[in-house]
C-alpha cells in the first residue's frame, strides 16, 4: 500500500491576492476623495449660477443645471449700485472639470470688470483680451450675454457674442436680440466691438436670457428645439406668472428632449415692473 501526495506552493498567490486587496482598498479612498471633491466642487460652481432677485421695479428668475456634478455655464444677477442693475449669462466650450475651472476663473475677472463700473460692451472686450492672454487654447472659447438695466428697469444697454439670442416680450410681440460679435476668448482676429443695443422698456416687458443648453436639443425624429421653438415656448407662456413662466419653459424642452439632458443648461428671465 502506497499514497503519492502532491504539493503546491501558493504563497505567490496569497501574496497577489493581498496586494490586490490593498489596492482595491487605495482606490476605493481615492474615489471617496474624488467624489467628496466633486461635490465641494458643485458647491462652488452653484455659487456662479444667476441667482433669482426682486430689485426695484424688476424681479428676475432663474435657473441653472450641470449636465454632469460641474459645468461650463456662469452668471449673475448683481445690482451695481442703487440705480444700475446687471444681468450676465455665459458659456464656456466643453463640459466637466475644466470648463467649471475656467468659467470660474472668467466669473472672477468678469466680478472684477463690474467692481470698475465696465460697461456691457467694454466688458466683453476684455474678457475676450483676457482669456486669449492667460488661459486660451486652440479650440476653446466661450460666449457671453450681458445687460444692464437702468432708470429702475426701463432702459437696458445689451451686449453679447458667440451667444443665442435674448429674446424681448413686449407688447404681445416678440423681438430677438442677437449677438453683435462672434466667440469669445480664441483668435485675436475674433476681438469684439464695444457695439450695444440700447434699448427703452416698459411695464409689464420681459426678457429671457439662456445658454445653447436650452435650444440644441433633439427629439424622437432628430429634429432640434432650435432658437424658433423656444420662442414658441416663450410666447406660449409669456402670460403667466414669471415662475410659472420658467416652469413652462423648462417643461415643454423637457417635453420636446428625447434622452437625457446633454449639455449645461441656464435661463434667467427678466420681469420690468
Amino acid at each position: 500500500m502506497f499514497a503519492i501526495a502532491a504539493f503546491t506552493d501558493i504563497s505567490e498567490q496569497k501574496a497577489a491576492e493581498q496586494d490586490l486587496r490593498t489596492a482595491n482598498t487605495q482606490l476605493e479612498k481615492r474615489q471617496k476623495e474624488i467624489e467628496d471633491d466633486l461635490i465641494l466642487a458643485a458647491r462652488v460652481q452653484q455659487s456662479l449660477a444667476p441667482k433669482s432677485l426682486v430689485w426695484g421695479g424688476m424681479r428676475v428668475e432663474t435657473f441653472y443645471h450641470p449636465v454632469r456634478t460641474i459645468g461650463g455655464d456662469f452668471g449673475l444677477v448683481s445690482p451695481l449700485d442703487e440705480d444700475h442693475l446687471n444681468v450676465l449669462v455665459g458659456d464656456v466650450s466643453g463640459h466637466g472639470i475644466s470648463s467649471a475651472l475656467i468659467a470660474n476663473r472668467i466669473y472672477s475677472e468678469t466680478l472684477h470688470e463690474l467692481e470698475h463700473k465696465t460697461k456691457p460692451g467694454t466688458l466683453l472686450r476684455h474678457l475676450h483680451d483676457f482669456v486669449h492672454d492667460h488661459i486660451g487654447s486652440e479650440g476653446f472659447y466661450f460666449t457671453m450675454a450681458a445687460a444692464r438695466f437702468a432708470r429702475r428697469g426701463r432702459h437696458m444697454i445689451f451686449a453679447a457674442a458667440g451667444h443665442p439670442p435674448a429674446m424681448l416680450i413686449s407688447k404681445g410681440g416678440l423681438r430677438l436680440l442677437d449677438s453683435q460679435n462672434g466667440i469669445l476668448g480664441w483668435l485675436p482676429d475674433t476681438a469684439p466691438t464695444e457695439s450695444v443695443n440700447e434699448i427703452e422698456l416698459a411695464p409689464g416687458d420681459r426678457l429671457v436670457f439662456y445658454t445653447d443648453g436650452l435650444v440644441e436639443v433633439f427629439n424622437s425624429l432628430d429634429d432640434m428645439l432650435g432658437v424658433e421653438g423656444l420662442a414658441a415656448l416663450v410666447r406660449q407662456s409669456a402670460e403667466r406668472t414669471l415662475g410659472e413662466m420658467k416652469q413652462a419653459i423648462l417643461d415643454g424642452v423637457t417635453a420636446w428632449r428625447l434622452g437625457p439632458v446633454a449639455d449645461d443648461v441656464s435661463l434667467v428671465i427678466v420681469e420690468v415692473r
